[in-house]
């Protein structure tokens, strides 16, 4: 009696193949790729504090204290505390060689890396140069981009399948033969975007004249190209 269902299912297993081998369909497969123009909403200002000593207590003291000038400067412009976000925290020796390749330590570099969220675009400069007066060493990016890109999915993916749609009937036309129903749709996940923001960097803020001269950075927000990418088979005639 146990075999019975072992045999039934056999079965139906090379019913199913047969019928999948018996769908002779033509069909045609298409990508369609839609790009948007979006203005920023949200600017992400990536700074750094580096102090260097001798001793390693005095330069991790010296480098808190700097970084907790540098955050009261931008508390100060109206930024909130959970704008701002520690990325990276380094301590490390400095080692210099002689002739011989022998290290000696010189001294101890320590590395305080600071993310911020900038919601008002127009203080944007105002924060980068309260950010160097307080005394951030370093900018390693200003970038402006939109904080909630699947905002802009449905418009993104109506003109990405229009083009989807295009291409097919552009490419059975091509080939004399006319355009059925799709039977196959997908599209990239999460939300089929990679996005592009305008984005500043600076190694070093030596020299740097931007509050000193009685003005900000002179920053442009650009606009952010989001893409879409859906992918279609169609049915041909």
């Amino acid at each position: 009696m146990k075999k019975t269902p072992i045999f039934v299912l056999a079965v139906l297993m090379v019913s199913g193949l047969a019928q999948a081998q018996t769908d002779t369909r033509s069909t045609i497969y298409v990508t369609g790729t839609a790009e948007v123009m979006v203005t920023p909403d949200i600017c992400y200002l990536s700074l750094a504090v580096e102090t260097f000593h001798k001793e390693i207590g005095q330069a991790y003291k010296e480098n808190n204290e700097i970084t907790n000038k540098v955050k009261k400067a931008i508390e100060a412009e109206g930024i909130e505390k959970k704008d701002m976000q520690t990325t990276g925290f380094y301590i490390s020796p400095i080692y210099d060689y002689d002739d011989y390749d022998r290290q000696e330590l010189v001294e101890y570099s320590v590395s305080h890396y600071l993310t911020v969220k900038i919601r008002d675009l127009d203080k944007v400069p105002e924060i980068l140069d309260a950010a160097v007066k307080g005394g951030a060493t370093s900018v390693d990016n200003v970038s402006f981009t939109v904080e909630n890109p699947k905002d802009y999915t449905q418009e993104a993916r109506e003109e990405a399948v229009k083009a989807a749609r295009k291409k097919a009937e552009t490419l059975a036309r091509l080939n004399g033969v006319s355009l059925g129903r799709p039977i196959s749709i997908s599209e990239a996940e999460p939300g089929g975007y990679s996005y592009y923001s305008n984005y500043y960097a600076q190694s070093s803020l030596a020299g740097y004249g931007g509050y000193r001269n009685g003005g900000g950075a002179p920053l442009e927000q650009g606009e952010i190209k989001l893409t879409h990418t859906v992918y279609i088979t169609y049915e041909i005639k």
